[in-house]
């Protein structure tokens, strides 16, 4: 009961920053990666207040540069450190929830420093091989994998 609670008032929350950025904001920033284990296997994440399994990252506050951002994040969403600095890959620009996100995003070697059991807002995450992705993938993770695994961004919308 505590995390069907929690997921609903995640989905609130979630649609009361929408709103919020919607009224309030003249852009979105947000950061996400492609994290990889060993060159080959893909973290991916699912959250609480959306479904299917998603690539790890979130918003860009205030002061923080992308990379910033995107360590916290992955520290955050999986207990993930970089082997390596994140390499900048393309800004999308995400053409649903009002046309105002625009989306930096980088590809990254990592391990794990401890097991993720999970949070709030991420209910489970895990490595997946390239053979076995979840079938209920993010269309969006979806294209960002592939133009990974066939060595091209050059989409524009994320």
């Amino acid at each position: 009961m505590k995390l069907h609670l929690a997921s609903a008032l995640s989905r609130i929350f979630s649609h009361i920053l929408l709103l919020r950025y919607a009224l309030f904001s003249g852009k979105v920033l947000s950061v996400r990666a492609i994290c990889t284990r060993d060159g080959k296997d893909v973290y991916l994440v699912r959250h609480s207040y959306t479904p299917g399994w998603h690539l790890p990252g979130g918003g860009i506050d205030n002061g923080m540069s992308s990379e910033e951002a995107l360590l916290a994040e992955l520290r955050e969403e999986g207990h993930l450190m970089p082997l390596d600095r994140p390499v900048l890959r393309q800004i999308y620009l995400k053409s649903d929830r009002l046309s105002r996100e625009h989306v930096v995003f980088y590809t990254v070697s990592v391990a794990q420093e401890t097991d993720f059991t999970g949070t709030l807002e991420i209910v489970e995450s895990r490595f997946f091989g390239l053979d076995s992705l979840p079938a209920d993938l993010d269309p969006a993770a979806h294209r960002r994998i592939t133009e990974w695994a066939t060595g091209g961004f050059s989409a524009r919308d994320w």
